[in-house]
């Protein structure tokens, strides 16, 4: 175990290199349209800390322990560096000047691998931690109503990445406090504090229960919510020529955790040289002009087959007053080793899911 703080797993090298390269081939695996945050981005910051740990620049990459994926830390890390990486090379003068000494001191073969990795790092487009725009779809002086879209990218107070896009009409009387300001020209639009609030608050939450929650605000209609999600990652990583094992630490107490944490004590609880990776990429929509409500989704049923029957009642009476309908889906990449454990999860679940084959080198 390598818990080094509330969620936080600590990995080194060779693990950590292992892991980053893993974890990036998964990505360009998946073939992620844009409902999930993008790739590019995140594979960049990917490749960014895989650098910088080559480099020495740091010595250990910080994992969410539930969630498997580099954390805020380690995010906020390269994105700091790149702010900084003009000024600190303007400091540290040129790379062949610091080769050309490299024999001299130690000291000055750091700052050429630092030089290089400021270097790469200051031409990429990073990952953003928190990024969220909104965007005018249409408006209509006469009648005051304006149609936006909402995109929010992040990662989450559970660790997993994700992006939410939210598609509403808003409807501006003298009585109806607007969500969303347009400036004068109608052109630039901005949610309100409580609104912007409201939506980081329930980022987490699946779309059609978000759905529900925003047809609740006053003069608003919401006629789509959809998010895509990175995530959970469950590895297990060869450490100590086979004396152990890293493995993601508290991952998820649903089916696939659970049939996770038998893996770990059954099949994968040999220690071996082979490294095994699996993440999760699900997306999930509700909207006016879904054909067919289903959840091909192993993890997350549908709301209504979980509610209560008194709150089903009342699910039922507010779908009928905004209708729309749910859909819901999870594709995998996995490594031989885990990809049974999650297929097993989906047969009990009775879906049918995706799987794209990760090789081990």
């Amino acid at each position: 175990m390598s818990i080094v703080a509330l969620h936080t797993q600590a990995l080194v090298s060779p693990e950590a290199d292992v892991y980053l390269d893993l974890l990036g081939r998964a990505l360009q695996a998946a073939r992620l349209n844009n409902s999930f945050p993008d790739r590019r981005q995140l594979q960049n910051t990917l490749d960014t800390l895989r650098d910088a740990l080559r480099h020495g620049v740091y010595g250990e990459l910080y994992v969410d322990a539930r969630a498997g994926l580099p954390n805020l830390a380690s995010l906020i890390r390269v994105q700091t560096d790149q702010e900084v990486a003009a000024a600190s090379l303007a400091r540290m003068g040129t790379l062949a000047a610091l080769e050309a000494r490299r024999d001299e001191a130690e000291v000055f073969a750091r700052l050429a691998a630092k030089h290089a990795y400021f270097e790469r790092l200051q031409k990429l487009e990073l990952a953003p931690v928190d990024h969220h725009r909104v965007l005018l779809r249409r408006h209509d002086p006469g009648t005051g109503t304006a149609a936006f879209r909402i995109e929010l990218t992040k990662l989450d107070a559970s660790g997993v990445y994700l992006r939410l896009l939210i598609e509403l009409t808003q409807v501006s009387s003298l009585w109806q406090r607007k969500v969303i300001d347009l400036d004068e020209d109608g052109e630039t639009a901005a949610a309100n504090e409580a609104f912007r609030s409201t939506v980081y608050r329930c980022a987490d939450l699946d779309a059609e229960t978000l759905f529900v929650r925003l047809h609740g605000i006053e003069g608003v209609r919401v006629e789509r919510v959809a998010r895509g999600v990175i995530g959970p990652v469950l590895f297990s990583l060869p450490a100590g020529e086979g004396v152990m094992v890293q493995r993601t630490a508290e991952a998820p107490d649903d089916a696939l955790g659970q049939a996770w944490h038998r893996w770990s004590l059954g099949v994968g609880a040999a220690e071996t040289e082979r490294p095994e990776l699996l993440v999760a990429f699900a997306t999930d929509s509700a909207a006016g002009d879904i054909r067919e409500e289903k959840s091909n989704d192993p993890l997350s049923p549908l709301l209504a087959l979980r509610l209560a029957p008194a709150e089903s009642a009342r699910y039922r009476a507010l779908r009928e007053r905004y209708p729309f309908k749910v859909f819901k889906d999870r594709k995998f990449v996995a490594t031989s080793g885990l990809k049974a454990m999650a297929q097993a999860v989906c047969d009990a679940a009775g879906t049918r899911n995706i799987f794209y084959d990760l090789r081990v080198p």
